[in-house]
């Protein structure tokens, strides 16, 4: 599968599957959570509440800087878990706005497979494993956790409510890379099953202007302002 397409070759993309449902005109900026040691190591945190690391804390403060340089943004809203919470403040700090938590913006439950990498479920439910590849199959869910379905379902009305509340104003929205990647599938209007299509970055920005008659995608998944970092841990991991 393609992965998402990087933001210096992104061009904006109108979209009906999401119109406002309030007649008013949202933009919405899209911002993952910083790094933490589950990003590192590769371990599934959904709503583990896992703190940022030292880098996280440094992207947090980058993509602050970032935000700070839009147009004046009118609120924040953020999952409550604390690797969301802690971005969504570092941006508020900037913008002198407290965050507003949703709690249905929290990333998938996957049950007893968190804090686990994903080759756990392959070795140890092997026909789970296999419908988690089908991707019309919405009732998967993860032992202990949630379904596709009812994931889908919350990110879906998480936002559709965030329109009504926000039905003319520009709003920051923390959150997590599931999340993100659910709604901007069903916002294209494909299967928010293909993982894969999406990666979406710690700390990047993508912006969405919702009005009555589509959704344009302005910008997606763009981490520039995170270069100089970048470029730091690069070195970093040379030296090593």
């Amino acid at each position: 599968m393609t992965n998402i397409d990087p933001a210096d070759s992104w061009t904006p993309r109108h979209y009906t599957h999401l119109r406002h449902p309030s007649a008013g005109e949202t933009a919405l900026f899209l911002v993952r959570h910083g790094r933490t040691s589950a990003n590192h190591r590769q371990v599934l945190q959904g709503s583990s509440d896992y703190p940022l690391d030292d880098t996280g804390l440094r992207q947090a403060a980058l993509i602050a800087n970032r935000v700070a340089q839009e147009p004046a943004i009118d609120a924040i809203v953020s999952s409550p878990l604390q690797r969301a919470l802690v971005t969504a403040r570092a941006i508020g700090d900037r913008l002198n706005i407290e965050p507003q938590v949703v709690p249905a913006l929290t990333e998938l439950d996957f049950g007893l497979y968190e804090n686990r990498p994903f080759t756990d479920l392959l070795q140890e439910e092997p026909e789970l494993a296999v419908r988690f590849q089908d991707l019309e199959d919405f009732d998967a869910g993860w032992p202990g956790g949630e379904t596709r379905r009812s994931f889908y379902d919350r990110v879906w009305q998480a936002f559709t409510a965030l329109l009504d509340d926000y039905h003319m104003h520009r709003v920051v929205v923390v959150a997590h890379g599931g999340v993100f990647g659910a709604f901007l599938a069903m916002v294209e209007g494909v299967s928010p099953n293909d993982i894969a299509r999406y990666d979406i970055k710690n700390c990047s920005l993508t912006e969405l202007r919702v009005t009555s008659d589509h959704t344009v995608v302005q910008l997606r998944n763009d981490v520039c302002h995170l270069d100089a970092l970048a470029d730091t841990l690069d070195a970093t991991e040379t030296e090593r």
